[in-house]
C-alpha cells in the first residue's frame, strides 16, 4: 500500500534540472522509476542523509542524485573517510548540479545523533558499521523518522524500512531496527570478512535509493514490515514479514544510548546543525 508522500514540493523545477532529468531518463544505468513533475519536485525539496560513503551507501548516493533530491547529507557512522566523503560529494554534485550536499564531519554519537539525523527528512543508513550497536535506529524511532536500512554480507543483502510512527490510516504498524534484531544488546555487528559481492552491494544500494523515493513522493509499496533478501547466488529475492514488536525490557529502555536520545530529541532542530558541517552547491550553468 502506497503512503502519502513524505515531503511537500518545491516550486516548479529549473530549466536547467528539467533538461538533466530530461537527460537521465534516456540513460538505462541511471533509469528512474516513472515519477511525474510533481514528484519530482518533492524529490528537489526533500532532505535525506546517507549515513557512510562506502558499501551500499554509494549507489545510493548515486542513485539519489540522478533522481534530483535537494539535500544529501553525508555521515559517517564509523571513523571519518575523508577521501570517501570527497568522492561522494563530487559524484553528487556531477550528477545533480543544483543538489545542496551537506558533509558532517564529527563523529555520530549518542549525543549528536539526535541533532544531526533531526534536520532530515528520512535516513538511508547503507553503512554496515555498528560500533554503537542500535543507536541510528532508536535515534530514528525517537525523532519519528523513516530508517530506509541495508545490509550486506557474503552472497546475501538484506534491505528494510523502519518507521516507528509511521501515518494514521496508513495501514502500515510501527517498525523499529529491533523488530529485526531483538532485544539482544549486541545488535547487529558487521562480519570480520565479509566478503561481498562488488554487484551485489551496486544492486542492493540501488533499492535503498528507491525505497527512499517512493516513501518521498508516495509511490508504490514501500518495505515498511518487511525485510527484503537477495541471495547473489540463486538470484533469488525474497520478502518476508517482520515479526510483530515486543515490548523493549526496561534495562535496554534506561540504556545509556535511550537516555542520551529522550534528552537530544526533545531539542532536536528543524535542520542541520551549521556546526562542523560544510556544505557545497553548485551554481546553475
Amino acid at each position: 500500500m502506497a503512503l502519502p508522500p513524505l515531503v511537500e514540493p518545491t516550486g516548479p523545477l529549473s530549466p536547467t534540472e528539467t533538461a538533466r532529468l530530461s537527460q537521465v531518463r534516456g540513460l538505462p544505468q541511471l533509469r528512474l522509476p516513472p515519477i511525474d513533475d510533481l514528484g519530482h519536485r518533492r524529490l528537489a525539496a526533500a532532505r535525506v542523509l546517507v549515513l557512510g560513503t562506502t558499501g551500499l551507501s554509494a549507489p545510493a548516493v548515486r542513485s539519489l542524485a540522478a533522481a534530483g533530491v535537494g539535500t544529501i547529507g553525508l555521515a559517517d557512522v564509523g571513523p571519518l573517510d575523508v577521501d570517501a566523503l570527497v568522492l561522494a560529494t563530487t559524484t553528487i554534485l556531477t550528477l545533480s548540479p543544483e543538489t545542496a550536499v551537506t558533509a558532517h564531519d564529527e563523529d555520530l554519537t549518542a549525543e549528536s545523533a539526535a541533532r544531526i539525523l533531526g534536520g532530515y527528512d528520512l535516513i538511508v543508513d547503507g553503512s554496515d558499521l555498528t560500533p554503537q550497536p542500535f543507536l541510528v535506529g532508536d535515534t530514528c524511532a525517537a525523532l519519528g523518522l523513516p530508517l530506509v536500512w541495508g545490509s550486506v554480507a557474503r552472497g546475501n543483502a538484506e534491505l528494510s524500512v523502519f518507521w516507528s510512527s509511521p501515518p494514521r490510516r496508513s495501514g502500515q504498524r510501527s517498525t523499529r531496527l529491533r523488530d529485526f534484531f531483538g532485544t539482544d544488546a549486541a545488535g547487529p555487528v558487521a562480519p570480520g570478512d565479509p566478503g561481498v559481492l562488488g554487484a551485489l552491494r551496486g544492486q542492493a544500494g540501488a533499492i535503498l535509493a528507491a525505497e527512499a523515493i517512493r516513501l518521498i513522493t508516495g509511490t508504490g509499496e514501500p518495505l515498511i514490515g518487511r525485510v527484503l533478501t537477495i541471495d547473489a547466488e540463486s538470484g533469488r529475492f525474497d520478502a518476508a514479514q517482520l515479526p510483530v514488536a515486543q515490548p523493549v525490557p526496561a534495562t535496554l529502555e534506561s540504556s545509556e544510548t535511550d537516555s542520551a536520545l529522550v534528552g537530544a530529541s526533545a531539542t532536536a532542530p528543524a535542520s542541520p546543525s551549521a556546526t562542523a558541517t560544510a556544505t557545497a552547491t553548485a551554481t546553475e550553468e
